[in-house]
């Protein structure tokens, strides 16, 4: 063996989150058993994730964001998990079927805290004022139709999540830079929309999460840990509630898999051919 190889360390993974023995297990420097009964899940997470334990503030305001985002009935990531579980697949797997449908359209609480660091940013650059920040922001955004992440919702004029978080952020002294500019952008829609954009609960979960600290990954690690609850409940529902392959011309309304949504008028790609010979 090489002797450069066979001074250097065994394989070993490097991480600052954990450690174990045969008799220990030690999280961020605590040790397990002193955390189990004295912080709650949101605290646990916030430790795991950040490194140190939360303020009272930012363990309010943490709760608050993964009690919103936790559930909002059908979208593409519940719709995705039932569709899933209809194969026949374990929990884990229709779970694991919603979280891949959160993307760039859906579960966005990544893109908006992007875009408002990237405002803040050029703000400080460029000498703008916060509301000069916001009109070059939505305005590029409106000329060159582009979306406002973390603004409008497809299901709501006006997302009902959103002014609710806001009040605690404000309530709760978390509120800094990321969420004054989450309202300007917001207010400064109407001039290049002719209507106000509002900003949306995964938005708000942006700003708020950017004023306490949290990097835009961590961010969608938040609403992914928020959304599971969700994925969880609706994949055990349709495993237990529906029949399988959501196909049944038995059940009391039409399924989405019913032959009668395949005929072949709804079909428009080539006509019936025969295959060429060969040879």
């Amino acid at each position: 063996m090489d002797e450069a190889v066979r001074e250097r360390e065994p394989f070993h993974w490097r991480t600052a989150i954990s450690y174990k023995t045969k008799d220990r297990i030690v999280v961020r420097g605590y040790d397990l058993n002193d955390l189990v009964g004295n912080l709650s899940f949101t605290e646990m997470a916030y430790l795991v994730w950040r490194g140190e334990l939360p303020s009272a503030a930012h363990a309010r305001m943490l709760d608050a964001l993964l009690v919103s985002l936790a559930e909002h009935a059908f979208s593409p990531s519940a719709a995705a998990c039932r569709f899933v579980a209809s194969g026949g697949v374990p929990l884990h797997v229709g779970v694991a079927g919603g979280m891949l449908a959160i993307g760039t359209l859906h579960g966005t609480a990544d893109r908006p805290a992007e875009l408002f660091q990237e405002a803040v940013a050029r703000m400080e650059r460029e000498s703008f004022s916060m509301n000069e920040a916001a009109r070059q922001i939505a305005g590029e955004a409106r000329k060159e139709g582009r979306r406002l992440p973390g603004y409008h919702h497809a299901q709501h004029i006006r997302d009902p999540r959103t002014a609710r978080l806001l009040e605690l952020s404000d309530e709760n002294g978390v509120s800094g830079v990321y969420v004054a500019m989450a309202r300007a952008i917001e207010a400064a829609t109407e001039e290049f929309w002719g209507r106000c954009i509002y900003l949306n609960g995964p938005g708000a979960m942006g700003a708020i999460c950017l004023d306490m600290g949290f990097d835009p990954e961590l961010i969608k690690g938040v609403f992914l840990l928020s959304r599971t609850v969700s994925l969880v409940a609706h994949t055990n529902e349709e495993m237990h509630r529906e029949k399988g392959w959501r196909a049944s011309t038995n059940a009391p309304i039409v399924q989405p898999l019913d032959l009668s949504l395949q005929r072949p008028e709804f079909y428009d790609g080539p006509r019936d051919r025969p295959v060429p010979r060969r040879g």
